[in-house]
């Protein structure tokens, strides 16, 4: 055969495919069945300030990308996934694994630009059951319940998926708390877009047209962080659909916004409508909103047969220098490379390294491998050392990130529950403090843990940088603001030389103010017994029993103590626990007026007055766990009472 027929042939043949690939993804009936709730948007809007510090990160990466040399962790975050087929009941109709094997292998293609790389954890788990097959949105709780691994991305492939109209539809994605699962058509897994779009709707991405059929960002961008997808280098998209491209991926619409300016999509993007053959690639700050959704909500998910988790006996300090002994939390590993300050250098190649830090804070990745696979993960400002402060005096009031500031947080529960950075009302109604404003009428900055997303009794933790206490007759006062319905309680640590001193002055229960527009309360440590020491403080906030349980504080600074310790307000109450109907009250202050009040641990208050040499009358309590709490002009003081 005539070489230049061939060659000629063989290109016809390949348009003809790539015409014929297109033309079907336009006729495609099944769309995506994701929708965005309005709690996964006060979710979001919840933890903004954390999104945007990560994103920043992100960017960073980008620009001071290892060279090619020294690119051999690229701080890479591995990211299990649990692959369930739902096959008929005799065993067929089931996806393979080459071709599961095959759009994971696409799919990190396309989210290696995130820094993630996504891998099986155990094997393949097949669910015969005819009635299975054919999946209603909505009936995936009594499946996930039955057969979903915690800790993992949950995929389930079957045959079919229908939403609650009874339309046929690619897949839909549940992230909230620890949902974890997506659930995914098998004709639509293997089209190599439709899996990639349904994991950044995973990772927070919203449609590029938005949350309407229709959007409502203009096509000058002036909306483009508020309308559509909330993301500014996506171009504003009227809706694509098959009416509106031609073969070619071409935008072939006339629509135009309210200003009359015609629309010009992305008809690439893999968050669109458009055909499933044209969409092929995330813009950089879809890229970077990923990442940081990943960082802040996501971080915990891990094989526990796999994994590249870590321990550490120690990861901050006041002193110029740490040693930091590491251990490989996971047993199934052949090889160990420690980048110990994320530098794209391997320092360490032994499962449980030694390495001593100077001052500065510190990422840390590891890479572990065994006979199967190769995974990787970057823990971000892991290791913090020295950098105390003498003259401490934080409002939160010159910092516009969490970056900004030399605190750390931590998610103890990891469900979630975090300190965030905030101005004006927090994201929950009916509880967290309202628009506060400063003498010069601008909006007070203060950080506090939002209990939306959040579980019963899940723990958050913020913890200040080193603080010198030069003085002996220094405090630490510090303003708070705890009002909701189900207030759970703030605790109050110092860490010292020796470790942590939990509860250094009484934990504050319940609510604290008695409407939400109240003004911020102040507290007052003694520090006196800590001089020339450096010492940090930590808010351990308890999250209540619902989502308007909002924790504010503000104002933590460092003063000297005007009075002798002796003058503060101490009460004593007996009997305790009560042991009859009555109980008394003694301060050491007589003479001073001296109000109490008791409540339960959520601050409902059932009796109150002024303290006298008169025993109060608790008759009407029931048994239970309450709170007497005694103020007077300065001070306060909170005690359990047991009756």
């Amino acid at each position: 055969m005539n070489v230049f027929k061939y060659l000629t042939s063989k290109l016809l043949l390949t348009l003809f495919i790539l015409f014929c690939n297109v033309l079907y993804s336009q006729n495609e009936t099944e769309s995506c069945g994701t929708i965005t709730s309005e709690k996964s948007l006060e979710y979001l809007k919840s933890i903004k300030s954390q999104i945007q510090e990560y994103e920043q990160i992100f960017f960073q990466k980008i620009i001071n990308k290892p060279s090619s040399k020294n690119n051999n962790t690229k701080s890479i975050n591995s990211i299990p996934i649990k692959v369930h087929v739902l096959r008929y009941t005799n065993g067929s109709d089931g996806i393979s694994s080459s071709e599961i094997n095959e759009a994971i292998y696409n799919l990190n293609s396309i989210y290696a630009e995130a820094y993630m790389a996504f891998f099986l954890c155990g094997d393949i788990n097949y669910i015969d059951n005819d009635e299975l097959v054919h999946i209603t949105k909505g009936d995936e709780k009594s499946l996930s319940e039955v057969y979903n691994t915690p800790g993992v991305i949950n995929i389930y492939f079957t045959h079919s998926i229908t939403n609650a109209s009874n339309e046929s539809i690619c897949g839909y994605s549940e992230n909230e708390g620890r949902t974890d699962l997506i659930f995914l058509n098998n004709n639509c897994a293997t089209n190599n877009s439709s899996f990639a779009h349904e994991m950044g709707h995973f990772f927070s991405l919203i449609h590029t047209h938005g949350l309407e059929d229709t959007t409502t960002e203009l096509v000058n961008g002036s909306n483009c962080d508020t309308d559509g997808d909330g993301i500014c280098d996506t171009p504003a998209d009227p809706g694509l659909t098959s009416a509106n491209i031609n073969n070619f991926c071409e935008y072939t619409g006339y629509e135009t916004d309210a200003n009359g300016d015609k629309y010009n999509p992305d008809t690439n993007n893999i968050m669109s409508y458009s055909g499933k053959a044209c969409r092929n690639h995330f813009t950089p700050q879809q890229l970077a909103r990923m990442y940081a959704f990943y960082q802040t909500t996501k971080s915990y998910l891990a094989c526990s047969t796999f994994n590249a988790n870590f321990s550490v006996d120690n990861n901050q300090t006041c002193e110029d220098t740490l040693t930091v002994n590491f251990n490989s939390n996971c047993d199934d590993i052949t090889k160990w490379e420690w980048d110990i300050d994320s530098d794209g250098i391997i320092d360490y190649i032994i499962k449980n390294p030694t390495h001593t830090y100077s001052k500065g804070i510190y990422d840390v990745t590891l890479k572990v491998s065994n006979k199967s696979k190769t995974i990787s993960k970057t823990f971000s400002k892991f290791i913090k050392v020295g950098n105390s402060i003498t003259n401490f005096n934080e409002d939160f009031e010159n910092a516009e990130l969490l970056s900004d500031l030399d605190w750390s947080i931590k998610d103890v529960s990891e469900n979630g529950y975090n300190w965030l950075l905030n101005k004006g009302e927090t994201v929950s109604d009916k509880t967290g403090p309202i628009l506060q404003k400063s003498i010069n009428n601008k909006i007070n900055t203060y950080i506090y843990a939002e209990a939306s997303g959040a579980k019963s009794g899940d723990v958050a933790e913020l913890i200040s940088p080193c603080i010198n206490v030069n003085n002996e007759n220094s405090a630490l006062e510090f303003s708070y603001h705890m009002f909701g319905e189900h207030m759970g309680a703030l605790h109050i640590d110092l860490k010292t030389d020796a470790g942590y001193i939990n509860d250094i002055i009484d934990p504050l229960y319940g609510n604290q103010q008695a409407n939400q527009g109240d003004a911020f309360m102040s507290n007052t440590i003694n520090l006196s017994a800590y001089t020339n020491q450096s010492i940090k403080v930590r808010f351990r906030a308890v999250r209540g029993a619902n989502w308007d349980s909002d924790i504010a504080i503000d104002n933590i600074f460092i003063k000297t103590i005007d009075v002798p310790i002796s003058n503060y307000l101490t009460a004593k109450v007996y009997p305790n626990p009560i042991k009859n109907e009555m109980i008394t009250i003694k301060t050491n202050t007589p003479g001073e007026i001296i109000n109490y009040s008791i409540s339960n641990v959520f601050g409902q208050v059932y009796l109150s007055g002024t303290v006298t040499n008169q025993p109060i009358n608790v008759s009407n309590l029931s048994s239970g766990t309450y709170l007497l709490t005694v103020s007077n002009a300065h001070y306060k003081t909170v005690k359990k009472i047991i009756k």
